[in-house]
């Protein structure tokens, strides 16, 4: 694999560090450390245990988040279901953060499994001869799918949200890079970069879901169509280089065994409108694709405790 010399999101603005963050950031280390040499399942299960046993102590708010969309998105749950739901939610948060130490063995072991549709799309990805847009949602552990891609060969471009400590930074970018991704900025910089790696036929994926300073910003979930965020720059990206476009998700399926899942590949209609209006109903069209996959995996969704309204 050859190196990615180019600058590393990541570390651009690192956090400030103070003993409390030094010390956060040695306990985080030592955890991917001692779990990269554990067996993947009991990996997977410690961070499952840490998780349910810390949120209901230390962040109470997002239980309380968690709940309070899934009366708005699941009015027909009953309360025990509702409590079921979180219990799964958290689970899984657990689990992914675990597995940032064991995304590297992941597929050696057979633990990633293909929908027909996304084993089909991943040959052509190999050709390399078409600009592919990927709007990949957090759902289950999708990191899985950038293992899977590296393990067949495949290089993927990708926009990086650095994560809040110097520990959990380091270790994202470390994991990603050594699967072959490559990180841009999530800025205009970053949207440049990505628009000349399509137009040279590669694949670049962008979250198709996300949250900022607690509040979603996608899917929708009946608001309207906004100019701000991923939706609308998979939008941009879309029209200027005539990608395809396929929105992937994944499933845990139970521990550290996962299914992944793509939409058939699609191209945006003929504008029909100017610019501005014309990215509005880009990005409704896209959020028609992309919210019946959250609401359909609100488990597993990373976002749950964000406010949706």
């Amino acid at each position: 694999m050859a190196t990615d010399n180019r600058p590393d999101p990541f570390f651009e603005n690192p956090p400030p560090r103070t003993v409390v963050s030094t010390l956060r950031d040695a306990y985080e280390l030592g955890i991917y450390s001692v779990l990269r040499h554990a067996p993947i399942d009991a990996a997977s299960d410690v961070g499952s245990a840490i998780v349910r046993w810390s949120v209901p102590r230390n962040r109470p708010w997002i239980i309380k988040g968690a709940r309070r969309n899934l009366r708005i998105l699941r009015p027909d749950l009953e309360p025990e279901a509702i409590d079921s739901t979180i219990n799964s939610f958290l689970d899984n948060v657990g689990r992914l953060m675990a597995e940032f130490s064991v995304l590297h063995r992941l597929c050696g072991q057979g633990r990633i499994e293909l929908s027909p549709g996304m084993v089909a799309l991943r040959a052509s990805l190999k050709r390399r001869d078409e600009p592919t847009l990927a709007l990949v949602l957090h759902t289950g552990n999708w990191e899985v799918l950038a293992a899977d891609l590296h393990h067949q060969g495949i290089t993927c471009t990708t926009f990086a949200e650095p994560p809040q400590t110097w520990a959990q930074r380091f270790i994202a970018s470390k994991v990603r890079r050594s699967l072959g991704m490559h990180l841009l900025h999530g800025d205009v910089r970053g949207l440049g970069a990505a628009r000349e790696e399509l137009a040279a036929g590669g694949l670049v994926s962008i979250f198709g879901d996300e949250a900022k300073a607690g509040r979603s910003m996608s899917p929708l979930f009946g608001r309207q169509p906004h100019r701000e965020g991923n939706l609308a720059a998979a939008a941009w990206l879309a029209r200027r280089t005539d990608a395809r476009i396929f929105v992937c998700h994944v499933r845990r399926m139970y521990r550290s065994r996962f299914y992944v899942d793509g939409s058939a590949p699609f191209r945006l209609g003929p504008a029909t409108k100017r610019s501005n209006d014309q990215i509005l109903e880009d990005v409704a069209a896209l959020n028609e694709v992309v919210e019946p996959i959250i609401r359909a995996n609100l488990d597993q969704w990373y976002f749950l405790d964000d406010r949706i309204d």
